[in-house]
């Protein structure tokens, strides 16, 4: 088959990471970054393949997706005011335009797909992608009293997307103490198992199949964080080293964000890749989609997500390939529900023998913000370009289950419909009303119980008999209430509501 100059292929990609051990480098975020750049370029054993460079696309870290006043507590010795400059300074990219991108777990899927598109459109001829995050050194530092000075004000312009988070802050929740993912995820999850038809140890269970894999991936990862990965019979086992982090969820099934890792990725047009000899390492996005979902609380079923099947359904579809042609998949994996939203999606299930991950997933191989994906990518290109598949899709996603973004990677080109498509919105259908005072009798939707200072903190969804999704939340002490929702079915029972506050709800009993 030919192909036309202007297509855009990726040829080359890298990944580090500094753990904390006898090999820890203490690298900040931005010479993290800038580390896996600079092996990336040099894999490609050209030897001024920086001069071809003319965008450099950062995702966005972690501590600049936060508002202003909050940044001083997530970066106690400072950050750069300009990150992606300092990042293609550090590569010595200095001629190249900078820019930062948005926020979420969708972005570098999402970018690669952008950098495409302007290379297919002729507006540039090489992009550099990349991100990092080096929390774990951080920490690690405040733990121990050292300081650091990650402070920087650099030369140079950069473009800047904003964090477009809009939707990450949900106020009615938030008011009912629920406000992190690892609080609201929970809501979804339970809703999931409800749906399923699992009892509470059913669904445990087979949360621990779902990770397994994962968890499998991640012990023979160069590229994983953390020296201990959990064994397939601990995942879901409550034990000392594996608490509830917020029912159902335990430590070991969720994203760990204290990681020092970085991974890039470069596309050029297969124009310049054949004139630098890099055809024989030319790796293409075949397929693409990404979808936005209805703000979390209008959604009808917590259950699933239509936008992220559409994404999925069309991304497979634009790449002229169905799913059994595709050999491995690195879905997102931030919660549980995650992976297996995305496995529904496309039709496979936990006896399926394709690898569900290439990296080890959020939970084992680590969580670097909104960069982890890249390494989902990164790994894609580089088994396609051993030989080990041909054929490779990458999920990602931001928010509550919110923005969706999928890729096919392959050894060779498809269709080029995707690179004119516009960005897809999944309005998801009717929405639901939420009461914003409500007294009497409701039917419990979903919940989740966390641990707070003062006790166990229950925070319910419940439908009265108007129809109208309800928010109520209480400190639980002992009684039936209490063994209803810790040990109990209390999903489709009915429980008490009253006003407790200003658009705010108690539960005050079983109804």
């Amino acid at each position: 088959m030919e192909v036309a100059g202007n297509t855009p292929v990726l040829v080359s990609a890298s990944q580090m990471v500094d753990r904390l051990d006898e090999s820890w480098e203490k690298l900040g975020p931005a010479d993290l970054a800038a580390k896996a750049v600079s092996g990336m370029l040099m894999s490609t054993e050209v030897s001024d393949i920086g001069s071809y460079i003319d965008r450099v696309i950062v995702m966005r870290t972690f501590v600049d997706s936060v508002p202003d006043r909050i940044k001083p507590l997530l970066a106690p010795f400072g950050f750069s005011t300009k990150f992606a400059r300092s990042v293609a300074s550090r590569a010595g990219l200095n001629h190249a335009i900078a820019h930062y991108a948005t926020a979420g777990g969708q972005s570098p899927q999402q970018y690669t797909a952008k950098a495409c598109r302007a290379i297919a459109d002729g507006e540039a001829r090489a992009i550099v992608l990349c991100g990092a995050e080096a929390i774990g050194t951080m920490r690690a530092h405040q733990r121990s009293g050292d300081t650091l000075d990650w402070s920087e004000n650099p030369v140079g312009d950069q473009s800047d997307d904003g964090m477009g988070l809009e939707d990450q802050f949900v106020p009615a929740l938030a008011a009912h103490k629920v406000i992190a993912p690892i609080d609201i995820y929970p809501l979804m999850e339970h809703r999931k198992r409800t749906v399923r038809g699992m009892s509470r140890s059913d669904y445990l269970n087979y949360l621990g199949q779902v990770l397994t894999p994962l968890a499998n991936a991640a012990r023979v990862n160069p590229f994983t964080m953390f020296d201990r990965v959990p064994d397939p019979d601990e995942i879901a086992v409550v034990s000392g080293r594996n608490r509830v982090v917020g029912d159902p969820h335990l430590k070991s099934m969720v994203a760990k964000d204290g990681v020092n890792q970085s991974a890039a990725v470069l596309v050029m047009s297969f124009e310049l890749a054949s004139e630098l000899g890099l055809v024989d390492k030319a790796v293409f996005l075949r397929g693409f989609a990404e979808a936005s979902e209805q703000a979390l609380l209008e959604r009808l079923d917590l259950s699933t997500s239509p936008a992220l099947r559409w994404a999925y359904d069309n991304a497979v579809a634009s790449s002229g390939l169905s799913v059994s042609d595709i050999e491995a998949f690195d879905l997102y994996s931030c919660f549980p529900i995650a992976v297996i939203e995305a496995m529904e999606a496309l039709g496979v299930d936990v006896d399926d023998h394709r690898p569900t991950s290439l990296t080890g997933g959020l939970p084992f191989f680590g969580g670097p913000g909104n960069n982890y994906s890249m390494h989902g990518i990164a790994a894609a290109v580089s088994s396609i370009q051993s030989g080990q598949y041909n054929h490779v899709l990458v999920g990602a996603l931001g928010g509550h289950m919110s923005k969706h973004a999928v890729g096919i990677y392959s050894s060779s080109p498809g269709r080029s419909d995707w690179l004119e498509s516009e960005k897809a919105v999944e309005e998801g259908g009717n929405s639901a009303a939420l009461a914003s005072e409500f007294s009497g009798s409701a039917v419990v939707e979903t919940f989740t119980v966390k641990t707070i200072p003062e006790g166990q903190w229950l925070a319910v969804l419940a439908i009265n008999d108007e129809g109208e999704r309800v928010i109520a939340a209480s400190l639980l002490e002992s009684g039936e209430l209490c063994n209803t929702f810790t040990e109990g079915e209390p999903i489709g029972e009915r429980v008490l509501i009253e006003p407790s506050g200003e658009n705010t709800h108690r539960v005050v009993g079983l109804g």
